[in-house]
């Protein structure tokens, strides 16, 4: 008989961090080992360092005093002197060795005209010779700038020029000289197709990098890589470069990383502080090509609430550590202090630093692939496809505001229930309309800035993004987004109210804003294209957190996000327990269960909660979270007071609701927001989201469609009779077809004119005054 020891304890989540933070620290020392760096300053090379002191016009140039490097200076002269003579000088202007290559930027005076551009070569074991390699091609390619062949300074004809005595790297395989900087469309249908798969590539890295659930497995992560100008080319948010740089003048070089988390320090580029910004700088043959850019949600950045999305905030000061614009990378070396700064703020170190690893390494990669594109196609053909990319997205938008706006203003408004502090409704009120190609949207109306935390401090170019979102997904799914169509739209957002709020105003359940922006949106421009229009949505964005220390002593924090029903449309039902969010993804149950002390005891949509309508609205999520560990909760939700209307005739979706069910059976409702709810062992929390809004008559809806619903148990027995006028009896269910067709025509005749909107019981806050 073979015997056997007790099984072995399965790692923690803390343990998996430590290892995954292990392993980044190894990942720079072995890059460092194999670039030849290891004991080295990574500050700018100097010239001595390089062996090459700048050749001065004095004498013939290619002759310094006694140089350090012969060969190399010997390589130079044989480059420059018998196409310039002695009329010529040279310096290095900055030189860092970085992942596996050295990067030489050399600056070439001929008489009085000057270039400048960098050379590259591989380290291949061998430092010094790199440098002097990536000295010889900044310096040839500076050379080839010069036009002609160099007459007037005493020069040789070009073609005298010899190969320098020095072993060069092969360069990479690029398109010929004559062809680069052409655009074709051929050419740009591959450039355009690896800029798309460059940015789902960063997704990739980000994903099996990050250990934070709400990144990990969430998706809670925005990618973006644009031109030099800070304009998107291709990503998911839209720009915002040029607010996060305004009040920070940064010089870029190769392995730069500038980080920020302050809303206010970016115009609202990300709307709260939990949200860690990374710019990367793509620098090709010393030129700015662009920046390669994502954010991501972190577990937490201090505050007096685990999490640091206090519901009854007042200020930004007390949710948490804002960061400015800094650079935490600075030419590939990590600013060391200003990371554990970082991290001695935050309850979740080990999580932090893992995403936020993984967020530099998916803009890393972003980079590199931008690089690629320019060493194939060149520099100028890359920076023409970026324009044409623009171009061609402005030109399909123009026809769709023509299309689907309004030449005379459509007004629409709706409310978030309240702002967690006591407060509430809100109104928010949008005015649409075009003059021409061009596209208005007005806030005026829309109720002042909340004292709690659902102000959404709106910048200007991410609202376009989320029209342009909005307007390319209903109307047009297959154009390419970027923001080539940014100055077609104008935007107003007074100052002072609930999408532009004064400092330092909080920020951090902005969320329920920001969905109900898109139930405005949608209502203002079904006025016009009712047809094409979808009804409301469960409009918000439910969280649920969970924090305590488990009895192994090690701490624990949760947040997950939450989804619910999504609207009907024009093409069909509306998704039942879905996001709202593109590209966000569920928190599978056997990763809560391993990680953190719960149990999922019922994970489930909600009969009956998705709005009547022939194209039936999405039901409402209910989860039951069975907690083993005693704790404090957190919840962020809304729609428990105003119903997600209905259009077309379509109903109202249900409302959310929240209970804690302790372990004797007692049972206690749960506001929408709540911080520091203490739980125990054995406690219950059910978490139910709103439902979508139906689409159209609930009388047109195939009765057949209505019985299936009944079987997958998505609409009752009693809704399918009062909602539908749809009979069925029996087991298995069957349809009475006349019985329906009876009580469908007795409906109709009995009923009031259908609405355009239905909005259900809409302000029904108990005592609550309407903010506007």
């Amino acid at each position: 008989m073979t015997e056997s020891g007790p099984p072995a304890k399965s790692l923690s989540l803390n343990d998996l961090l430590k290892s995954n933070k292990d392993q980044f620290d190894k990942i720079f020392g072995v890059q460092k080992e194999e670039l030849g760096l290891r004991g080295m300053s990574r500050k700018p090379l100097t010239r001595q360092d390089l062996s090459s002191a700048s050749m001065k016009a004095s004498g013939r140039g290619a002759s310094p005093p006694e140089p350090a490097n012969p060969e190399l200076a010997a390589a130079i002269a044989g480059l420059l002197n018998p196409r310039f003579g002695d009329q010529w000088r040279y310096e290095v202007v900055d030189a860092t060795l970085e992942e596996g290559s050295a990067r030489v930027s050399c600056r070439l005076t001929v008489n009085n005209t000057t270039h400048t551009t960098l050379g590259a070569s591989k380290v291949n074991g061998d430092p010094e010779a790199a440098k002097a390699r990536a000295t010889l091609d900044a310096l040839e390619k500076c050379s080839a700038m010069f036009s002609g062949n160099g007459a007037g300074n005493g020069a040789a004809p070009a073609s005298v020029i010899a190969p320098p005595p020095m072993v060069r790297e092969v360069p990479p395989t690029q398109a010929p000289a004559a062809a680069r900087g052409a655009l074709d469309p051929i050419t740009l249908d591959l450039i355009e197709n690896a800029l798309r798969n460059a940015r789902h590539e960063m997704d990739a890295v980000l994903f099996r990098s990050a250990m934070s659930p709400v990144i990990r497995e969430q998706h809670d992560e925005y990618p973006m890589i644009t031109d030099p100008k800070g304009r998107m080319i291709v990503g998911q948010f839209g720009s915002y470069i040029n607010e996060m740089l305004r009040e920070n003048k940064f010089e870029f070089y190769p392995g730069d990383v500038i980080l920020q988390s302050d809303p206010y320090k970016c115009g609202g580029a990300i709307s709260h502080i939990n949200d860690w910004m990374v710019l990367v700088p793509i620098i090709f043959e010393g030129e700015l090509m662009g920046f390669s850019s994502m954010f991501g949600h972190m577990m937490d950045v201090g505050g007096w609430v685990p999490g640091s999305m206090p519901t009854a905030a007042t200020s930004i000061f007390g949710e948490g550590m804002r960061i400015p614009p800094l650079k935490v990378f600075a030419k590939g070396e990590p600013n060391q202090a200003v990371i554990d700064l970082l991290m001695n703020n935050t309850r979740t170190p080990e999580m932090n630093y893992s995403d936020l690893m993984a967020i530099i390494a998916g803009s890393r990669a972003g980079e590199k692939r931008v690089i690629e594109i320019c060493e194939r196609f060149g520099k100028e053909t890359y920076r023409a496809a970026c324009e044409a990319l623009l171009e061609r997205t402005n030109r399909a938008m123009r026809k769709l505001i023509v299309q689907n706006l309004p030449e005379e203003p459509q007004s629409f408004e709706d409310y978030v229930d309240d702002d967690g502090c006591g407060n509430g409704p809100f109104k928010m009120k949008m005015t649409i309309w075009r003059e021409g190609d061009q596209a208005y949207f007005d806030w005026t109306g829309t109720a002042q800035q909340a004292p709690g935390p659902i102000n959404f401090y709106l910048h200007e170019g991410m609202f376009k993004m989320f029209i342009g979102v909005y307007l390319i997904m209903v109307f047009d799914p297959q154009m390419l987004f970027n923001d080539g169509f940014y100055d077609l739209i104008h935007v107003t957002l007074p100052k002072g109210t609930l999408v532009n709020p004064n400092f330092p105003a909080p920020l951090g359940c902005r969320t329920h804003t920001l969905s109900r922006q898109f139930d405005v949106l949608g209502g203002a421009l079904s006025k016009n294209a009712p047809e094409m229009a979808t009804a409301a949505s469960y409009g918000s964005s439910p969280h649920f957190l969970y924090n305590g220390e488990g009895r192994d002593g090690e701490y624990y924090q949760l947040m997950e996000i939450l989804y619910g029903g999504i609207p009907g449309r024009p093409i069909g039902d509306g998704m039942d327990g879905h996001s709202f969010w593109p590209l966000f993804e569920n928190i599978p149950t056997e990763y809560l269960e391993s990680y953190f002390p719960m149990l999922i005891e019922k994970c489930t949509t909600i009969v009956d909660t998705g709005g009547p309508g022939k194209h039936r609205g999405g039901n409402g999520v209910e989860k039951v979270y069975h907690l083993l560990e005693a704790g404090e909760i957190s919840i962020h939700d809304d729609r428990d007071k105003s119903h997600p209307w209905g259009i077309l005739g379509g109903k109202p979706g249900g409302l959310s609701e929240k209970w804690l069910v302790k372990a004797d059976g007692t049972r206690q409702s749960l506001p929408s927001k709540i911080d520091n709810v203490k739980v125990y062992p054995g406690d219950r929390i059910i978490f139910k989201t709103a439902g979508g809004g139906g689409w159209g008559d609930p009388l047109e809806r195939d009765p057949v469609r209505v019985r299936n619903d009944v079987a997958r148990k998505l609409v009752s027995l009693e809704a399918a009779r009062d909602a539908y006028g749809v009979v069925l009896s029996g087991n298995p269910l069957e349809l009475d077809a006349r019985a329906t067709e009876s009580l469908r025509e007795q409906m109709k005749r009995s009923r009031p004119a259908l609405p355009m909107f239905d909005f259900g019981d809409r302000h029904n806050g108990a005592g609550a005054a309407m903010v506007s």
